[in-house]
């Protein structure tokens, strides 16, 4: 076939089945149902937002709404056109199969360590990533790769910490926490713990900025890691999977938990560093107790974080999210959910395309 000849498109997609594409171009997929779950590579994900395979030969991110079928995603991977992306699997050599997925219901998991034990966890979890090293590790990186200052943030909240590190050992956490009485099954429940291929039980955070996830009580439900490695392969975010006591669906991430005054505002943005910046900036002018950012830590909104941003304040809350399709299309997610849905009212910041509220 030329570029400019007749293209059997059916025999393309047929000879290129989307799970092994997908998989080729270094996306893991993880079984799940009829197909895979995968994180986006298309944005920021740290969540597995991406069904591959779950309807046959096709993919689709929940997240920032990209999909179709393998040749849309070579175009998009890519950046190619649609007669050079058939061209482009054409000369690729067939993918390596999957296998076939057989449809069935997984049962949700279940735990044996309560929501209140997790949190007791977490919160000796915290103080081991918040010791002296680890919090000038953290605040080095914000402030010499991300311009981000905590030092008068953590002024602002009585001294305590706002962002700790996880170092590159693989058994660092697991070790400590097992000496504070931790077992492994808390551990791997509380999602602080994974095990390897090899069996063994190892650290889910590695080489990461930890921010902690509150509930309203200051409670620490989870942790965000943010890669510092900057290996590609990485997800450059790590939210925790679904635990006792965290539900992705169910929370915000706000750096501070403090109470806001009579005429603050909420902003709502898309990343858990942009929230940090804006709390850092606020904090820089004195003026904490006047802003308060959140973020579901992606562009997707569930009924849950709709309630609960309404209910932190009842001035119109401000969205601003990333200035890219993804945002644009969160934006639309956010005001659906809160004017349409909920009949408040919400102000919109729109940012020059491939900027954040960080930047």
């Amino acid at each position: 076939m030329s570029l400019t000849g007749r293209v059997d498109v059916e025999q393309i997609r047929a000879a290129h089945p989307i799970e092994g594409v997908v998989a080729a171009s270094g996306v893991e997929l993880i079984p799940r149902g009829r197909g895979y779950m995968a994180c986006c590579p298309f944005h920021d994900d740290s969540t597995a937002s991406m069904s591959v395979g779950g309807v046959p030969g096709r993919f689709h991110c929940f997240g920032c709404g990209a999909g179709g079928d393998v040749i849309d995603f070579v175009r998009r991977q890519r950046g190619l056109g649609f007669t050079e992306a058939v061209h482009a699997l054409e000369h690729d050599s067939p993918a390596p199969p999957f296998p076939a997925r057989v449809p069935r219901s997984s049962p949700a998991r279940r735990f044996t360590t309560t929501a209140e034990r997790v949190i007791e966890i977490n919160e000796l979890a915290w103080r081991h990533f918040t010791t002296v090293g680890a919090v000038e590790r953290a605040r080095a990186y914000l402030r010499d790769e991300r311009g981000i200052d905590v030092t008068h943030l953590r002024g602002a909240s009585g001294g305590a910490p706002v962002a700790g590190y996880a170092p590159a050992t693989w058994t660092d956490l697991t070790s400590h926490l097992r000496t504070q009485g931790v077992t492994d099954q808390e551990l791997l429940d509380a999602d602080l713990a994974q095990t390897s291929r090899q069996g063994r039980v190892i650290d889910t955070l590695l080489d990461r900025l930890v921010l902690p996830v509150r509930d309203p009580n200051g409670r620490v439900r989870g942790f965000i890691g943010r890669d510092l490695t900057g290996d590609r392969r990485a997800p450059k975010y790590r939210n925790p999977t679904r635990t006792p006591a965290f539900d992705k669906a169910t929370v915000l991430y706000r750096p501070t938990v403090r109470q806001p005054s009579p005429d603050a505002t909420v902003v709502i943005v898309e990343g858990a560093l942009d929230a940090l910046a804006l709390a850092v900036h606020a904090a820089v002018n004195g003026q904490s107790e006047r802003f308060v950012p959140c973020t579901t830590s992606g562009v997707t909104v569930s009924r849950a974080q709709a309630v609960q941003v309404l209910a932190l304040h009842p001035r119109p809350p401000v969205i601003a999210l990333d200035g890219d399709t993804a945002g644009a299309e969160g934006t639309a997610r956010w005001v659906r959910a809160l004017c349409l849905d909920r009949h408040r009212p919400a102000l919109v910041t729109r940012l020059p395309h491939g900027l954040d509220p960080a930047d």
